[in-house]
């Protein structure tokens, strides 16, 4: 199985298959990206990126078929949850619950695979890591690998990658440590309680590789792992750093920076062991580490939860599948209904026969007739009277809803003036439903208190006012229109009543 890992400048491939509990890599290839057509796990220059991996894969003569992508790119949301066993269909639809307090991407997929050892039969729990990524992301890689020839069965972050590789390796079961993983600009750091998962984060790298702040800001990274685990009041204390993909020379800087921190914690690399076993001969324990990540990635998750299986089961080609499905299973069933029908009726042909006979005799009764005629008769009186009530109906409530403007209207508008403004009814538009009435006063804020009044009143919907104008004698005019409100509420009060 080949294994390609993409991030930043390295796009490194291994090729390898997963044998009993060991992980055997046969061939490690790299190729870098000096034209930043890839940046933290997007391509930003699609012809460059495919150029790249062609060029990678016609040098190195790699197999086409089975390639599988790690990619750490903050496209993948990712969880570690505890959830209830239950089947694989209800297991996805509660991980897809997990993810509703996050912002929501258009059409996602999910995944998920239990973290080794953290499932409790007993309280039929188990925890396990989830990832949500946009569709259109995965698909978008399996399409542009599709484009040179390369079929792509799995894309995965590398995260989830690293923490399946973390619960294998020997050297730190049972180990209540850090594990930090380095990819250039690049850095994933897991902390383990006595080799059970605790925390995993993912941090970007401002220093240059290769420059001593490179190295002191991996190291300062654990300051913060530790701060969070006394937060989280972890009863025993971390004593152990393991690292992986950090350059041979930049070791003994990052080993004395990590001790800077606290004294008693101590640096090592992460060793592959016999857990991970590298057949590429003088290989370096530093070359090593630095294709831990891709790695990882041959040990595989159940195929039916990982992403690329609701990538495989495309919406659209399910909802035509189901739609053909529901087209022949009628057919089908009817074909059977109507063949086991035949059988049957050819044996029931005579006595239904029979039977029309005296149902014919029984219709054409006199008095059977002369119900019908009256049945009829009545039916169509009953629909007469519907049509009539519906119209009354709608009459009414055209008759409410038309503006009323009598008496009343003028006793409020006196009322709202009286005290601040004259007030003089000059027209009214029964199309439009606007009353139309002239305004004066000695000052202007007197009107302004006459509109908000007028405002307030049920039986306007709105009121304009335009043209300030002010006499020779100081007085101020204007002219109010108002909007007559329709008489719903006395359909409503009539239909209590």
């Amino acid at each position: 199985m080949l294994v390609v890992y993409l991030s930043n400048r390295y796009i490194r491939v291994v090729d390898g298959e997963v044998s009993g509990s060991k992980v055997n890599v046969r061939a490690m290839y790299y190729s870098v990206d000096t034209r930043g057509c890839i940046l933290n796990g997007t391509v930003m220059d699609v012809e460059g990126f495919t150029e790249l991996i062609r060029d990678l894969w016609d040098s190195n003569h790699l197999p086409r078929k089975g390639v599988s992508l790690v990619i750490d790119s903050n496209q993948f949301t990712t969880k570690v949850t505890d959830v209830p066993l239950q089947k694989q269909k209800q297991m996805m639809q509660f991980v897809s619950r997990e993810f509703t307090d996050v912002e929501r991407i258009e059409d996602p997929v999910y995944g998920y695979f239990p973290l080794p050892g953290q499932t409790d039969k007993k309280a039929k729990v188990q925890t396990v890591f989830a990832t949500m990524a946009p569709r259109s992301y995965i698909q978008g890689y399996v399409e542009l690998f599709e484009q040179l020839g390369i079929s792509v069965e799995n894309v995965e972050s590398a995260r989830g990658a690293v923490l399946r590789m973390v619960g294998m390796i020997s050297q730190i079961k049972g180990e209540t440590c850090i594990v930090q993983f380095v990819d250039d600009m690049t850095l994933i750091n897991v902390l383990l309680y006595q080799g059970l998962y605790v925390y995993s984060g993912r941090n970007r790298l401002f220093a240059d590789p290769g420059t001593v702040d490179f190295s002191v800001e991996i190291a300062r990274s654990v300051s913060n792992i530790l701060q969070f685990a006394q937060a989280q009041n972890i009863p025993e204390k971390v004593k152990m750093v393991y690292i992986a993909g950090l350059e041979k020379e930049d070791m003994q800087i990052y080993a004395d920076s990590v001790r800077q921190i606290d004294s008693e914690i101590q640096a090592e690399w992460l060793k592959s062991g016999n857990d991970v076993i590298f057949r590429q001969k003088d290989m370096k324990v530093d070359d090593a580490s630095k294709y831990a990540i891709p790695s990882a990635g041959l040990i595989r998750t159940d195929s039916k939860t990982s992403l690329m299986s609701q990538i495989v089961k495309d919406p659209a080609k399910a909802a035509k599948k189901k739609k053909r499905r529901k087209v022949l299973v009628p057919v089908i069933v009817l074909a059977v209904i109507l063949l086991g029908a035949v059988a049957v009726l050819g044996g029931r042909t005579l006595y239904l026969s029979g039977q029309l006979r005296d149902a014919k005799e029984y219709n054409n009764r006199a008095d059977i007739l002369k119900a019908c005629d009256k049945y009829d008769k009545a039916n169509d009186d009953l629909h007469t009277v519907g049509a009539l009530n519906s119209s009354l109906e709608g009459l009414r409530g055209s008759v409410l809803a038309y503006p009323r403007v009598d008496s009343a209207t003028e006793q409020t508008v006196a009322s709202c003036a009286a005290g601040l403004v004259t007030a003089e009814i000059s027209s009214y538009n029964s199309v439009d439903g606007v009353l139309s009435f002239s305004t004066s006063a000695a000052n202007v804020e007197q009107i302004h208190q006459f509109i908000d009044l007028l405002s307030q009143q049920p039986i306007f919907a709105a009121v304009d006012y335009t043209g300030y104008t002010q006499d020779s004698e100081g007085q101020w005019n204007v002219k109010v229109n108002c909007m007559m409100a329709n008489r719903q509420e006395e359909g409503n009060d009539a239909e209590s009543d």
